[in-house]
Order: structure tokens, then C-alpha cells, then sequence
């Protein structure tokens, strides 16, 4: 996809250049069919390549022990004792094992690291071409309440009129407590 990137119209993009993604967001980007099919199966195929994971609940997040930059030193310092001298494990606990799920952790903190640039990529293109086409929607909308719209347009208007008042209900922030002085 970076080829596509590229391929960007340079006059429209520039000229916004202040703002984000320029004026019109991936004013000439498309995603063709076989792009999208290809995209699509080397998802797959890392979802297949990947160790069976789990898909745990927010609650389930919470209650388990987190190993962050913090406790990865302690984490560090406990497995190289576990090394210099297996006998101070339980016998309940397998070195060997110990040893392949941390290159494992590592490994998967490294492709967490790479997806997590790409997710965050591609959020922000979805944002943005979102936001774009909610604009120009709004702009169609505000056109088809003039009098030379309304008598072509009537049920699309009063359709959108509906659904435009229940977003913008729903985007208003609540009117708080007036703030004791």
C-alpha cells in the first residue's frame, strides 16, 4: 500500500496544507479489489502463523499481573538467577519453558510493536476520510434545505433531517451543574 500512497493528488492534498491530511484526504486513493483480496488473505495468514491466543474480557484484563517496562528489570533479574542456578526453581516450574515463553513474549512484543504502528495508521485514515465524507454530506444536507432542493429532494431531506438530529443529540456534551462560586 505505501506504492498507493504515492499516487495521491499533490494539488489537492497541498492545498490544505496546514491540516491534517490536507483538504481532501486520499483525494485519489482506491483500494482495488485484488489490493483489498490480497490485504485480506495476509491477515490471514498471520492470524494463522500466530500461536493460538486468547481473547480475554476487560475484567479478565484487569485482574491479571501485568508485566510492564517496570517489572520486566525484576522479571529480567529473576530468570538469569532461574539460569545461573536451575535448583532454586520448584519443581513445578520448567526452565526450558520459562525460558521459550519469554523468546516468545519477545517475538510477539515485536510484531505487537509493528501492527501497532500500522493499526494506528490506518485509524487515522479511516478517521480522516470518515470525517471528509461527513463533511461534504453535511454540505449536501444544508444545499437540500433550499427552496430549489426542497421540492426535488423532500423525502431524502426529511430522511436525513431524522437521522442528523439524532447524531447531533448524541454528540452534544450534557449540560453540566452550574459551578458554585
Amino acid at each position: 500500500m505505501q506504492t498507493k500512497a504515492s499516487n495521491i493528488d499533490t494539488t489537492t492534498a497541498n492545498a490544505d496544507s496546514n491540516s491534517t491530511g490536507g483538504r481532501y484526504p486520499f483525494a485519489s486513493v482506491a483500494i482495488t479489489e485484488a489490493q483489498l483480496n490480497t490485504i485480506l488473505k495476509t491477515l490471514q495468514q498471520l492470524r494463522d502463523n500466530l500461536p493460538a491466543m486468547p481473547d480475554l474480557t476487560p475484567s479478565e484484563r484487569k485482574r491479571i499481573s501485568k508485566l510492564g517496562t517496570r517489572s520486566r528489570g525484576f522479571a529480567n533479574t529473576a530468570i538469569e538467577a532461574a539460569k545461573a542456578d536451575p535448583g532454586v526453581l520448584p519443581q513445578s516450574i520448567s526452565l526450558q519453558l520459562l525460558l521459550s515463553q519469554d523468546d516468545l513474549l519477545s517475538d510477539m512484543s515485536l510484531i505487537q510493536t509493528h501492527l501497532a504502528d500500522i493499526k494506528s495508521k490506518l485509524d487515522d485514515s479511516v478517521l480522516l476520510i470518515g470525517n471528509h465524507i461527513y463533511s461534504v454530506c453535511r454540505t449536501i444536507y444544508a444545499v437540500m434545505k433550499t427552496d430549489a432542493a426542497k421540492a426535488k429532494m423532500q423525502e431524502q431531506q426529511a430522511a436525513m433531517k431524522q437521522r442528523f438530529k439524532v447524531t447531533r443529540k448524541k454528540s452534544q456534551p450534557e449540560a453540566s451543574a452550574p459551578l458554585l462560586q
